[in-house]
């Protein structure tokens, strides 16, 4: 009987553990959860779209949301950390909750702005260009891809950072830190045949350009990597 019982915990914790896989958001440690309140926070400052920042916030479950984000700004307060901080005040008031933490926060007298009680930390003013490579169709064999990872001078990744795509017929900003398991200087775009570029949005970036991505090759092997399917683009803060 001990010997199966050893067997039996030694499989269940060592050999073969229960790996967690999709997982609803309200099912995270409550630390997760404030990454992804930072960051939808954080999405929030770029596109202002507050009706997918609210369905976000109720994705994770929070038993009182103003009570969230009151513990939160009142840490990251402490921490000066501004950038964070304005971002999490800015979607606060415009979701209306009663946060008391809001009281703390000095404001800026020379801004008459609807949300000038904080003032954001701007973007790290310069990016360069650390690595551009092609991927093909073996890297990407469903949807075509561009890949960023955005860190800083010492190789860490950088959260929250917006990242500014454009093309022939349109553009759009991305932010990094949206997929964590990923990394948090992590964001991609799915990219649909021609020709992009991508630079860090409000800061002085190097510019990628002519990301050329092409259709999906009829057969993979016989292309032997000849078509561009997608791009890894690092941006390193210089």
């Amino acid at each position: 009987l001990a010997m199966g019982v050893a067997l039996g915990l030694t499989i269940a914790w060592v050999i073969a553990p229960v790996q967690y896989i999709n997982a609803d958001a309200a099912d995270l440690r409550l630390t997760y959860k404030e990454d992804y309140l930072r960051l939808i926070s954080a999405t929030y400052q770029v596109d202002n779209d507050l009706r997918a920042a609210r369905e976000q916030i109720a994705q994770l479950g929070f038993a009182n949301s103003a009570q969230a984000f009151n513990n939160l700004i009142t840490r990251e307060n402490q921490a000066g950390r501004a950038a964070t901080l304005a971002a999490l005040a800015h979607l606060a008031q415009d979701l209306d909750l009663r946060v008391p933490a809001l009281a703390l926060i000095t404001p800026t007298p020379e801004s008459d702005a609807p949300h000038s009680a904080v003032t954001a930390t701007p973007t790290p003013s310069a990016f360069r260009i650390a690595e551009k490579i092609a991927l093909t169709c073996n890297d990407a064999p469903n949807d075509a891809q561009l890949k960023f990872f955005v860190r800083d001078a010492q190789g860490r990744d950088l959260p929250n950072i917006a990242i500014e795509i454009r093309w022939a017929n349109g553009e759009e900003i991305i932010v990094t830190g949206l997929k964590p398991e990923q990394g948090l200087g992590y964001a991609d775009f799915d990219a649909a045949p021609g020709n992009y570029s991508a630079k860090i949005q409000n800061a002085a970036s190097e510019n990628a350009t002519d990301l050329l991505i092409g259709a999906a090759p009829a057969n993979c092997k016989t292309d032997k990597g000849a078509t561009p399917r997608g791009w890894k683009i690092i941006f390193r803060q210089k």
